[in-house]
């Protein structure tokens, strides 16, 4: 983890617990967010306002790539991680090689769309799920578990909402994470 995992575990934990108010004992409210994306598109607000002048570049929908030079056949098979923060990492900037892995895509110039990005300017990995089956949230921990033990100093974070789902599927995904060293931000109403 790095100098920002208290404040942007402030950040997610607001989140939830607007999440708790809106959600408590059932979803009752029609403003409340039922969908990941919902929670991802909140997440990627507060987070842009967060790293506003500091040098830090929140995006969803990233691929966590080992290298510049990864084949693009396993690049087109990385997972995509929810919302994450990059940063510079000395003379090297992440857009320099992201547009490295992207030329090499051989899509051409006009599309701006830079989903690969090496692991090591990762400030900080961000996976949600709501009323998760166990074995999806477990391959987003397992890839979590992954990123950090590639760069020892991103914050790694699980978002876990559960308005409706399963206490006992719950506790599964809780136990799991905590096995492999992630930061959990949950709820659960049940």
């Amino acid at each position: 983890m790095n100098e920002d995992y208290k404040k942007i575990k402030r950040i997610l934990s607001d989140i939830r617990s607007e999440y708790a108010r809106m959600c408590s004992n059932d979803v009752k409210d029609p403003n409340a967010p039922v969908t990941e994306r919902d929670i991802v598109a909140e997440i990627y607000y507060r987070l842009k306002l967060f790293c506003k002048n500091k040098s830090l570049y929140p995006h969803t929908e990233i691929k966590p790539a080992s290298s510049t030079k990864q084949s693009i056949s396993d690049l087109k098979k990385l997972p995509r991680i929810d919302v994450v923060i990059l940063k510079n990492n000395g003379s090297r900037f992440w857009l320099s090689d992201a547009k490295r892995i992207h030329d090499r895509y051989k899509k051409g110039l006009v599309e701006a769309r830079f989903s690969s990005v090496p692991i090591r300017f990762f400030h900080t990995a961000i996976e949600v799920k709501i009323q998760s089956r166990v074995m999806n949230a477990k391959k987003d921990i397992d890839i979590l578990a992954d990123i950090l033990k590639s760069n020892k100093t991103c914050n790694c974070f699980m978002v876990l909402l559960n308005a409706r789902g399963e206490r006992k599927n719950h506790e599964k995904i809780m136990d799991y994470a905590q096995g492999k060293d992630i930061h959990l931000i949950e709820y659960t109403c049940q």
